[in-house]
């Protein structure tokens, strides 16, 4: 079968329930048309690396439904593995994935893998036209919002749709009902598409507030989101909110691969504990970028008695990293934590971390003003003078001036007088204290774990 003919039966073969057994372990099977992947561009200006790279990307946003963040490390040449085939199209450069290989990486690096469909959307989206003009966009618009957010649906197996604003929907639903969030008014209008679930949103300027509803319990939305930017990219982060909403905490983990050996060991009960004297698994919970996720690792390799970290397993919320460390853990926990952006907010759970930027944004707060206290302190002893308290005709503050006798005892004695300013070649000024930082003080008083 050529990749076109693939590439059209993909909507009609996404997500299918398979009758029999899953292979690997999994509730339903999947099929190979939910391995390809296809990437704009054209096949004789592409570099064949950076394609495969960024379908790989695709492809697991697709199998985790944005489940899974960060990326699977792996060079180049050996991603190129994972690949059947490249061909080009009319629709861009389409890259086939290896099934059963892809499968095994994923059981390798316990991935979780999203099989359900999620449930179909209705949108009621009051939208602004650049000229200003505001409208309740219907399932006849087209734009680059919507073409977007409906490619991505259909990316992920899901439908979604746009009220038909035929003249029932205009008298029940107005831009004023929106604006002022008549809820009820809406979901009532709602009950002819017979959905479960409508999403309703304002798009202002080049953002978008939406929030994702139960029709049958709208006081509150179960999911809300506010984006920004050009319309296609408005369209395609709303899919992808939608659908992470549904998937999560609805991921498998894939065993027993037919074909395929299993892991040598189940080591997830030991998240969170130590291994032996030189080994741990630690926790680093929170979302993070990408790129966040690339500074954390960097950094995590660069503390102090830390021999080798590698990541784990990694999940939506939280990534879970091996670390072999010179076996006392109190400093390798005192170096994480100095880690801008991660906080242990439990001491009783010692292998496990939170990550958030704000705490980064508060590390930095705190330094600015340790610093700014230290400039002060500085500033302080430079004002003081040696001879504070010593009248300029070199009288004490009482009026009475010192003896020779006094004068040759002070000589007399160096060891326990400072040596006057002229040879000391001037003033000598006092040095701030540094301020210590509560982390860096490391308790060693316990060496075993």
């Amino acid at each position: 079968m050529n990749t076109i003919k693939k590439i059209c039966l993909l909507t009609s073969l996404l997500f299918p329930l398979a009758a029999h057994g899953a292979e690997g372990g999994l509730s339903r099977d999947m099929a190979d048309a939910e391995f390809l992947v296809v990437i704009p561009g054209k096949i004789d200006s592409y570099d064949r690396a950076s394609v495969v790279n960024s379908a790989f990307g695709e492809l697991t946003e697709r199998l985790t439904a944005g489940q899974f963040s960060g990326s699977i490390s792996m060079d180049s040449m050996s991603l190129d593995g994972y690949v059947d085939s490249v061909e080009s199209t009319s629709d861009g450069i389409a890259v086939q994935f290896n099934k059963k290989d892809v499968m095994k990486l994923f059981q390798d690096r316990q991935i979780g893998v999203y099989l359900g469909t999620p449930p179909d959307v209705l949108l009621w989206i009051l939208w602004e036209d650049p000229d200003g003009t505001r409208r309740i966009l219907s399932d006849s618009d087209s734009n680059g919002f919507i073409a977007a957010l409906k490619e991505r649906a259909k990316f992920y197996g899901q439908s979604v749709f746009f009220p038909m604003m035929d003249s029932d929907d205009m008298a029940a639903v107005s831009p004023d009902t929106i604006d002022s969030r008549h809820m009820e008014d809406i979901a009532a209008a709602s009950g002819r598409y017979g959905t479960r679930y409508i999403a309703v949103g304002v798009k202002n300027g080049t953002g978008l507030y939406w929030e994702l509803f139960e029709v049958s319990k709208m006081a509150s939305p179960v999911y809300q989101s506010t984006t920004s930017g050009e319309p296609f990219e408005i369209g395609k982060m709303m899919s992808q909110g939608m659908v992470y909403h549904f998937a999560k905490g609805k991921t498998e983990k894939i065993h027993g691969i037919r074909g395929a050996s299993a892991p040598a060991s189940s080591r997830v009960g030991l998240i969170g504990a130590a291994v032996g004297k030189n080994k741990v698994y630690v926790v680093i919970a929170g979302r993070m970028s990408y790129p966040e996720m690339l500074t954390v690792e960097k950094k995590l390799r660069q503390v102090q008695g830390l021999t080798k970290a590698s990541l784990y397993q990694t999940q939506a919320d939280q990534n879970v990293y091996e670390i072999i460390y010179n076996g006392n853990y109190d400093e390798l926990k005192a170096g994480i934590k100095r880690i801008a952006g991660i906080k242990q907010l439990d001491a009783s759970m010692p292998y496990n971390f939170d990550y958030d930027i704000a705490y980064a944004q508060e590390r930095e707060e705190q330094e600015r003003l340790e610093k700014e206290k230290a400039q002060a302190l500085a500033a302080e002893a430079a004002a003081q003078k040696p001879t504070e308290g010593i009248s300029e005709n070199g009288k004490s503050e009482n009026g009475e001036g010192k003896s020779g006798a006094e004068g040759k005892e002070s000589a007399a004695a160096p060891e326990t007088q400072a040596k006057p300013a002229e040879e000391a070649g001037g003033v000598k000024k006092m040095q701030a204290i540094p301020i210590t930082d509560p982390d860096s003080i490391i308790d060693t008083s316990n060496e075993r774990l």
